[in-house]
């Protein structure tokens, strides 16, 4: 309020507008706390959002990996299938082929039964017929030994086809434990994956969870601007009433004043203030009131006392007590101009307190040299800078919660 009259000595200066500054100001400061706290909210949400994001896509990531691991497994157990399908083809043809020596060596067999059959014939009549039967004999052995060496010769085949059999029934068997490898690890691939969808979905859960969380945050948001504007206009309705109440028993008070100090002329109302030369109070360069100063201060006390009492407890109202200095320099106990007007309006709140006027309806405040109401250094200007200012203000009052 003090910083709200400088340059404005000259003229009347209505003081009510600076407190309700002041209120709307600490509104303000309120106003712009809660939209920072929204602002950080959604700044957070946003965060976990973008978070949430790039896990999914992750996710995602890694799922697009598995699908491409599983497509390959899928890729190798055809390959392993169609080598498994070659092998019993070829297993197969080499039973036919194992089937069709069987068959031939029987055949041989047969055939050596029979020259075994004719031997016996040959020699039954080898007495008979001694020369046709050598001739025959000799040819009948020769024969017996070129299908002998024939059947040694299937019989080696036969070996081999054996082996070249248990080879491809090893080989078989080979190809059908990798095949059933490849089917577990694809099952395994498919239970990854299952649980990467389970994963994905319950992240998309939490996405949209998180998105009506933040809908329902802009939702209150709304409520609590209306809210606050509703605030705003019951706290300025309530302002505006309780500045036409002070008004009432300011004018009560400056009517007191006023017939108090009518005998005075050195006392002047300037708009809604009553400024008293620092003579009129404390001797040059002191801060002790003398006994003139006393006694008026001692009537304006008992005119605050008795005002006090008809002032409602809830309006919030305050006695501020300026004190003012001229330019020049102070000497000996005071450190400068600031602490000897301090000092002043400290002496008259502390004698105004010991003549019963509450100490929280009063305020001091020293300006120095610096709020003068008179241009120049003139004795008359100086004489018109030292003075004490009494104002009836309103008091703001900022409550916690």
């Amino acid at each position: 309020m003090a910083l709200s009259r400088l340059g404005t000595r000259s003229r009347p200066v209505d003081f009510t507008w600076p407190g309700f500054v002041d209120v709307m100001a600490s509104l303000l400061m309120v106003f712009v706390f809660v939209l920072l706290v929204f602002v950080l909210i959604q700044a957070n949400l946003a965060h976990r959002l973008s978070g949430q994001d790039a896990s999914l896509s992750e996710l995602r990531r890694e799922l697009s990996m598995l699908g491409e691991l599983l497509s390959l497994e899928r890729d190798a157990s055809a390959s392993l299938s169609a080598d498994l399908s070659r092998t019993r083809n070829q297993l197969e043809l080499a039973e036919n082929s194992n089937s069709a020596l069987n068959i031939e060596l029987a055949s041989l067999t047969s055939q050596l039964a029979m020259s075994q059959t004719e031997k016996e014939t040959l020699a039954a009549t080898l007495a008979a017929e001694k020369l046709r039967a050598t001739a025959a004999v000799d040819k009948a052995t020769a024969k017996i030994a070129a299908q002998q060496e024939r059947l040694d010769m299937l019989g080696s085949q036969l070996a081999e086809t054996g082996a070249q059999l248990a080879d491809l029934q090893q080989t078989s068997a080979t190809t059908a434990d990798a095949l059933a490898a490849e089917k577990v690890i694809s099952a395994d691939a498919q239970k990854e994956v299952n649980k990467l969808v389970v994963a994905m979905q319950s992240l998309e859960d939490e996405l949209s969870r998180l998105r009506r969380l933040l809908s329902e945050k802009e939702r209150q948001s709304v409520e609590d601007k209306v809210a606050i504007a509703n605030l705003g206009k019951a706290l300025n309705n309530a302002l505006a009433n309780k500045v036409q109440e002070l008004q009432k028993f300011k004018s009560e008070f400056f009517g007191k004043l006023r017939d108090i100090l009518k005998d005075r002329s050195d006392v002047r109302v300037v708009g809604d203030r009553f400024v008293f030369p620092s003579e009129v109070l404390f001797a040059p360069g002191k801060a002790t009131i003398g006994d003139t100063g006393k006694q008026q201060l001692g009537d304006i006390a008992n005119a605050i006392t008795d005002i006090v009492g008809d002032i409602p407890s809830d309006i919030p109202w305050v006695l501020q007590i300026d004190g003012h200095t001229d330019t020049i320099p102070v000497r000996g106990y005071y450190t400068d101009n600031w602490d000897l007007s301090t000092e002043r309006a400290l002496s008259v709140v502390r004698f105004l307190i010991s003549m019963g006027v509450p100490a929280d309806k009063l305020a001091a405040t020293g300006y120095g040299e610096f709020q003068p109401i008179a241009e120049g250094n003139t004795a008359e200007a100086r004489g018109k800078n030292r003075r004490i200012e009494l104002t009836l203000t309103q008091r703001v009052n900022i409550g916690t919660n």
